[in-house]
């Protein structure tokens, strides 16, 4: 008889018990915005910092092995290799180091959907006016989200060098089709750019399946890390072809023998961790490298699995009462981020709040977006708020 190869199932619960004791107090639903820190990271960090404290404590493996296993962790995230991961301190750095730093052909345009996060739209129409590149925002569709078709339209006729797009969006949760997105750069030459700090660490995501060249993402939502922390994915037979336009001394080979660093050797070091500027939040590093093993054990595909079966009474519980439900609630478009417009959007907001729900309003729309920690009595106290505050 054959071995099952199926991961083990998670104990979500049991993980919560262990890892986040405080967001079990009040229903914390409100991951897009901010990601707790596991109790694992919290230890790290502080164990780090007391060791820094008493410089004589500091450890060999405090420093660059610290920053190899964090980005050892990131790479196995999004099917990557650890040559291709750079430690970068948010998801704009890692989009200007694309915008700057791809290398885009003359008469080739960039295009970008109408409605993303502002991260991944000011470093496109900076090329503008720093590059002369014509940057054509495509307006979304009806109900707010990319217009793929259009995307796809675009791309066809032969003139596009880049695509930028989210993988999730901030504002309801909308997955993108990135491996069809993906395919279609791949054809027509184009360079494919993802801002995936809304799907990073709450549903599987494979760079390869994306085709995608830059992948970039901050730490501090679904990765539950540290704030400042975060990484960037360059696909490894673009690095060389990448000149960093903001050089760090660590960047260069010569560095790394601190008696031979006065020869100013102009070789850069191998992988994208050429694209690191300087010396690093090692602490920091070292509770996100915590954060990401713990999701890599915990898997993507189970927990996302896990979220959507939590949120599945909410969306019944809204369409029954007849509440606009602004996220796309079809399978290959979920996320565990749903956002429903009632009639009084803000009203809603305020009577989850004054009932300790962690969520927030955004276009509008009260948003809220479940993680691994959260639990199904965590959806039935914002269903029973709902259900005392909503005229009958």
């Amino acid at each position: 008889m054959a071995l099952s190869t199926a991961p083990p199932q998670t104990d979500f619960c049991a993980l919560r018990d262990a890892e986040f004791e405080y967001v079990a107090r009040s229903p914390y639903l409100n991951a897009a915005s901010v990601g707790p820190l596991p109790e694992r990271a919290r230890r790290a960090i502080d164990a780090y910092n007391l060791r820094r404290s008493n410089p004589h404590a500091l450890r060999g493996d405090d420093f660059e092995p610290t920053l190899v296993r964090c980005r050892q962790a990131a790479a196995a995230l999004i099917g990557a290799g650890e040559d291709e991961i750079a430690l970068l301190p948010n998801t704009s750095f890692g989009v200007n180091l694309a915008a700057l730093c791809l290398p885009l052909e003359a008469g080739r345009r960039v295009i970008v959907s109408d409605r993303e996060f502002p991260a991944n739209m000011y470093p496109w129409l900076a090329l503008r006016r720093l590059r002369g590149v014509r940057v054509d925002v495509i307006p979304a569709e009806a109900r707010g989200n990319p217009d793929e078709a259009r995307i796809l339209e675009e791309l066809a006729r032969g003139d596009v060098g880049l695509v930028a797009l989210s993988a999730v969006q901030f504002t309801n949760g909308w997955l993108a089709d990135g491996e069809t997105i993906g395919r279609a750069c791949r054809a027509q030459g184009a360079w494919f750019v993802v801002d995936g700090i809304q799907a990073l660490g709450q549903l599987p995501l494979d760079v390869a399946a994306w085709n995608a060249h830059v992948l970039a993402t901050g730490g501090q939502k679904w990765l539950c890390s540290p704030f400042g922390t975060g990484f960037t994915y360059v696909r490894r037979e673009l690095v060389g072809r990448m000149e960093p336009r903001v050089v760090g001394w660590t960047a260069m080979a010569a560095s790394a023998d601190l008696e031979r660093v006065l020869e100013y050797r102009q070789e850069w070091v191998p992988g994208a961790r050429r694209f690191e500027v300087g010396a690093q939040p090692w602490q920091d590093y070292a509770g996100m490298a915590e954060s990401l093993e713990l999701l890599g054990e915990a898997g993507p595909a189970q927990i996302r699995a896990h979220v959507l079966a939590l949120l599945d009474p909410l969306a019944a519980f809204l369409e029954e009462r007849g509440v606009e439900v602004v996220s796309d609630m079809r399978p290959e478009r979920r996320s565990g981020i749903i956002s429903f417009r009632p009639a009084d959007a803000a009203g809603a907001f305020d009577a989850l709040t004054q009932a300790g729900v962690g969520c927030v309003l955004r276009e509008g729309a009260v948003r809220l977006s479940a993680h691994l920690y959260n639990q199904p009595e965590d959806v039935a106290t914002v269903m029973n708020v709902l259900d005392g505050w909503m005229p009958r």
